[in-house]
């Protein structure tokens, strides 16, 4: 009887908790929101960054707009002073000419004028028959023949007319002869590139015996000089990244990682790029594909790197380059972190890059 009682009691106290548990659930289930995130953050860039750079640029267009149609301006009005001036120059030069022209053409009638003159005297007189020698003429008075007169010699100097030098034009350019930052961009040409700090993303790949995770930073800055289809691989400068702002999303993780790195004394991490070696190029569609290769700097140790690469280019003329390469902790001197010999990280990281560059004007 006794143990039956015992059966009973327990049923009821399983029923019990079973309707408390319900009565909690419908209490709750309105609460409760299981959210699923994934570990690793977004490489790409930050779309409010994206739309600050293109107003940037939309403003430095406009800017260079307002100097270039201001400055054509004043060269055209300074153009159409010089053209008017010219011309004047050039009315009072022919002015002068014909003045000398005219001048020489009146000599000239005179000397013609003088000529027909002599010549018509000479006529007359040959028309009157002389006496014979010592005879006298009729009436009893002599004949006197008339005086020959030699007819005027023109002026053998020739009439030279006025020379005239037109000025020399200065050399103009178009009106709209100007270019804006925005078109500014050969992707076949050798520039200087400024990367944007802000629409970059630099971090790491790693995984451990408890899960794999990640590390980013857009903490960095640097600049080179490239061409892309140039066929000795043209592309130095270098990539410095602030080892201090490297963020696995753990905060107890990313303390040891700064340790680890030993970020007081090494703050940076800095890649040298001495050349790009492509493998493809396509200058119409603005792409390559091809290696990095430079010298990677980790806790103050810098060994060899070879990275594959592609570049693209933006619709607002970005360049924009991507990759990432396989290198070993061991290779730097960094310790590789073991936490009780039961989860320890992979000695093998893949470090990645999300870069993007703007083109820089330069003078000739």
């Amino acid at each position: 009887m006794a143990g039956r009682l015992l059966q009973i009691l327990g049923a009821l106290t399983i029923l019990g908790m079973c309707a408390a548990l319900g009565a909690g659930f419908t209490v709750l289930k309105d609460r409760v929101r299981v959210v699923v995130q994934d570990d690793r953050p977004d490489s790409g860039p930050d779309p409010t960054a994206l739309l600050r750079d293109d107003v940037q640029l939309l403003s430095e267009d406009v800017k260079q707009l307002q100097n270039a149609v201001a400055g054509n301006f004043q060269r055209l009005a300074t153009g159409l002073d010089d053209g008017a001036s010219a011309r004047h120059e050039d009315v009072l030069a022919l002015r002068r000419e014909v003045a000398a022209l005219a001048a020489a053409l009146q000599r000239v009638q005179t000397q013609v004028a003088g000529v027909q003159q002599g010549l018509e005297q000479q006529r007359l007189a040959q028309q009157v028959t002389p006496p014979a020698e010592g005879a006298p003429a009729a009436g009893g008075e002599p004949q006197v023949q008339a005086p020959s007169i030699a007819p005027e010699v023109a002026d053998p100097t020739p009439v030279e007319p006025v020379a005239t030098t037109a000025p020399a034009k200065p050399k103009t350019t178009g009106f709209l002869s100007f270019q804006l930052p925005s078109s500014g961009f050969a992707f076949d040409q050798p520039q200087r590139y400024v990367l944007l700090p802000e629409l970059c993303r630099v971090g790491f790949d790693a995984k451990s015996t408890l899960h794999d995770f990640t590390g980013v930073t857009s903490e960095l800055h640097g600049e080179f000089r490239a061409d892309w289809d140039d066929a000795d691989g043209l592309c130095v400068g270098e990539v410095v990244v602030d080892a201090r702002a490297l963020k696995t999303g753990v905060e107890g993780r990313d303390e040891n990682m700064l340790e680890h790195l030993d970020t007081p004394r090494h703050p940076e991490l800095r890649f040298a790029v001495q050349a790009f070696r492509a493998t493809a190029v396509d200058v119409p569609g603005r792409s390559a594909v091809g290696d990095v290769i430079g010298r990677m700097t980790i806790r103050g140790k810098t060994c060899d790197l070879r990275m594959p690469v592609r570049i693209t280019v933006d619709p607002q003329q970005r360049v924009v380059i991507e990759g990432q390469a396989k290198l070993l902790l061991s290779d730097y001197e960094v310790p590789v972190p073991n936490q009780l010999g039961v989860i320890s990280m992979e000695d093998q990281v893949v470090i990645w890059i999300a870069l993007r560059a703007r083109a820089q004007a330069e003078s000739k």
